[in-house]
Parts: structure tokens; C-alpha cells; sequence
């Protein structure tokens, strides 16, 4: 018979029972002040230990510092390759992606009517151009009073023309044909025939030639005074030799000053066309034509000894009228101003009183020419001829010379900041500048 169980509780047990030491002394059981607690740190959640890394050996460190170096290797002689065919791959997707967007666009070809409009001009333009050969009696060079002296023996030159009527009338330049023993004029089907000067003009640069030939194609003369810069323009001719020739290019400029003619009428210089159309030695006495294929200048000089992107030609306005002039006289008669223009500079617009910088200042004015007599004086600017603006001072020139010896013209004129009324009676050019 097992012992009967001890239900009383042990000391440990029972929480009632404590021992005598653990009580409280009478002391300690007297109300004392409380005293503030400080506030609760705020908890943060527990973070896991960091992981410490076992200790390596040697060999492993050395392992791993080879390994680096042989990586390290590997991408400096390896990577620069690696980007290059990254950016080739990058270049060439790119360059496809071009290709096949021009193939696509350019099938549709839209140029094409541009290319043709060039075609055209050439098909148009060619029957009528010819190439000039010339013999002469030697070198020819110009003295300072321009003056042509001869040196040497009988030379060969070479030049361009234009058939400007269906009886055989050519126009060309006139340095093309001076001192000509003979001219020979080749056509575009290769027929070739001796040509007779029938007049030139050294103050326009222009002359007349003639043939006598059937079946000739003539070109149709334009208007140079519709030309605008930017105006598209060909130039057709035999450069160097190389007939039928067509380039082109635009209207760089109009009105350009040439070279002044010393015989010229008081300064007079010549009133060009600028183009950067190619014109090279042989081009000179061909036409320039508009976009139409009608002539709009004859091609006479360039910027320098070989093409640089200048070149000048005769406005059609002006190689027109001398062609008719010489055609029925034999000779250009010219009218007759007798002042020196000058450009009006941004001085001038200030001393003179202008209200801009248009119109043409006279530097000179010839003691009882025509302008003198109209009451014109130096100091004068004029600003317009028969009611229309004057362009460009050098345009003064060609407004006279176009005008009949007799006829009047009304110009409007700025003199100290005032505006007056003149009319010139139009004289004829003094033997001493006619050519």
C-alpha cells in the first residue's frame, strides 16, 4: 500500500509563503516620493547578427587575386573589342535602316520632274548653241588704255555663240572674235561654216555674227529684268573645247559692276549678271538661260583665271538691244547722261540727309552734258527714272544707254535732304568714248 500523497504545499509552491527574509523591513514599507522614470526607448525590431565570414586561407586568396588579374586581363585587350562591334553592329543597323528608307522614298523618284525640267533645257537649248574657232593675228593683251596690242604669230582661240535668227545671226562675245583673221562656226550636227563679224561692242562685250545656213534652230531671247536672285539658270557653251556643255546653278547677284572700261564714258562699267552656274575658258559668247530655255544673258567672264563660283554674263536686256542696234546699223548708238554714279553708302544716307540707302549717288557730273543742263550736280542722289526706282546705281548707265539720243526722261532726285523733279533730255555719246 503505496504512502499517501503530500497535498500541502511546498514553500516554493505556494506564492502565500514566503520566507522571513524576503519581507519587506517596516522601513521600506513607508510612503517614499516618486521619482520620474525616464521615457521608454523606442523599440526597434531585432536585426539578425551579421553573418561573419570564415577565415581563408592563403591559397584561396591567391586564387582569387589570379582569377581578378586574368579577368582584368581579358577585358582590357577584349573589351574595346567587344564595344567596337557593339557600335559597328549599332552603325550598320543604323545605315540599313537609311538604305532601306531611301530605296523606299526614291522609288517614287521625286526628283523627277526636276531631272527633266534640266533634260528639257539641254534638248531645248543645244540645237542652238555654237562652237567659235578663230584665227588670229597673235596673242592679244591690253595696255593700260586698253588699247589691244598683237604679239606673236597667228594663234588659235576658241570661244561660244548663240543662233538668234533663223537667217544665221549669232551673238557671242566680242574679246571671242577681236583681231579674228578668220571665224569659223561649228554647229551642233557638226556642220561647220565661216562666219562674218558683223559688229562688236567692246563696252558690252557683245558681237554679231552671220552665217549662211539652212535649217538653223534659233533661241528665243528672255528678260533679264524678271530674273530674281535665286532664280535657276543654265549655262550652255564648248569649256576648254568640250562642246555642247550644260552646267547650272542659280542668280547669285544682278547688277555686278565689271571691269571698267577706260574709254568707257566716264567710268562707265558694265552692268553683269552674277552666277556660280560652271563657266570656264570656251564658255564665253554662250547663253545663260532661264527655266524656260530662253535667253536671259550671254556668258562673258569669270572670278579669276579658272571657275571659283563666280561667274558674270551680259543681261539679255543689254545683249538684246546691242544685237538690234548692230543688226540695223552696224553700230550700238548709245544715249548719253554724262555723270559718274556711286553706290550710297550708310555716311552718305547720314550727311545727305536720305531716308534710306537706294538711288544712285553722283560723284561726277560732266560740265554741260545732258544731266548738267537738266540742273544735275554732284552730291546728287537720284532716285528714280520715269517713275520706277532705280535698282542699283550701276543700272543708271544701262537706263541711259537704252534710252534714244533726244528722248526725255523725268527723274526724282534727293539734293540736301530735299526732294526735286528734273528732266534730262537724253544726248548721244561723245565721239570720244564710242568704240
Amino acid at each position: 500500500m503505496l504512502p499517501p500523497e503530500n497535498t500541502s504545499p511546498s514553500p516554493e509552491s505556494d506564492p502565500l509563503s514566503r520566507p522571513k527574509s524576503l519581507e519587506p523591513a517596516p522601513s521600506e514599507l513607508t510612503s517614499k516620493p516618486s521619482e520620474p522614470s525616464p521615457p521608454p526607448e523606442p523599440q526597434t525590431p531585432s536585426q539578425p547578427a551579421p553573418a561573419v565570414a570564415p577565415p581563408r586561407s592563403s591559397s584561396s586568396l591567391s586564387l582569387l587575386l589570379l582569377l581578378a588579374s586574368l579577368f582584368f586581363l581579358a577585358f582590357w585587350f577584349v573589351g574595346p573589342k567587344i564595344v567596337e562591334e557593339y557600335q559597328y553592329a549599332a552603325t550598320k543597323g543604323r545605315l540599313r535602316a537609311e538604305y532601306e528608307n531611301a530605296v523606299v522614298i526614291l522609288d517614287d523618284d521625286p526628283l523627277k520632274k526636276v531631272s527633266m525640267t534640266s533634260r528639257l533645257i539641254a534638248h531645248r537649248v543645244k540645237p542652238s548653241v555654237v562652237s567659235i574657232l578663230t584665227q588670229k593675228e597673235g596673242e592679244s593683251v591690253r595696255d593700260q588704255n586698253g588699247n589691244l596690242r598683237i604679239f606673236g604669230g597667228p594663234v588659235e582661240g576658241f570661244g561660244s555663240g548663240v543662233i538668234v535668227s533663223t537667217d544665221g545671226y549669232i551673238v557671242t562675245n566680242a574679246h571671242v572674235v577681236d583681231q579674228a583673221l578668220k571665224t569659223t562656226v561649228q554647229l551642233h550636227d557638226r556642220r561647220q561654216y565661216t562666219a562674218v563679224i558683223i559688229g562688236r561692242d567692246r563696252i558690252s562685250d557683245i558681237a554679231v555674227l552671220k552665217i549662211e545656213a539652212d535649217d538653223l534652230i534659233p533661241g528665243v531671247w528672255g528678260d533679264s529684268d524678271l530674273l530674281d536672285v535665286g532664280s535657276i539658270v543654265w549655262a550652255v557653251g564648248s569649256p576648254y573645247r568640250y562642246q555642247q556643255t550644260v552646267t547650272s546653278g542659280i542668280i547669285s547677284a544682278k547688277d555686278r559692276a565689271g571691269n571698267e572700261n577706260p574709254n568707257g564714258g566716264g567710268g562707265r562699267a558694265q552692268s553683269l549678271l552674277q552666277t556660280d552656274a560652271a563657266v570656264n575658258p570656251g564658255n564665253s559668247g554662250g547663253p545663260l538661260v532661264n527655266s524656260s530655255g530662253n535667253i536671259v544673258g550671254i556668258n562673258t567672264s569669270i572670278f579669276g583665271k579658272t571657275f571659283q563660283g563666280i561667274s558674270f554674263a551680259v543681261p539679255s536686256s543689254t545683249a538684246r538691244f546691242v544685237y538690234e542696234q548692230i543688226r540695223e546699223n552696224g553700230k550700238v548708238t548709245r544715249g548719253y547722261l554724262g555723270v559718274v554714279p556711286l553706290e550710297v553708302q550708310h555716311f552718305h544716307a547720314i550727311d545727305l540727309s536720305l531716308p534710306d540707302l537706294d538711288g544712285a549717288l553722283l560723284s561726277h557730273v560732266e560740265p554741260n552734258s545732258p544731266a548738267w543742263l537738266a540742273g544735275l550736280r554732284p552730291r546728287d542722289v537720284v532716285r528714280t527714272w520715269n517713275g520706277d526706282p532705280i535698282p542699283n546705281y550701276n543700272s543708271v548707265f544701262r537706263l541711259a544707254e537704252m534710252s534714244p539720243p533726244g528722248s526725255q526722261v523725268d527723274v526724282t532726285l534727293i539734293r540736301d535732304g530735299s526732294e526735286q523733279q528734273a528732266q534730262i533730255t537724253i544726248g548721244q555719246v561723245p565721239s570720244r568714248f564710242r568704240q
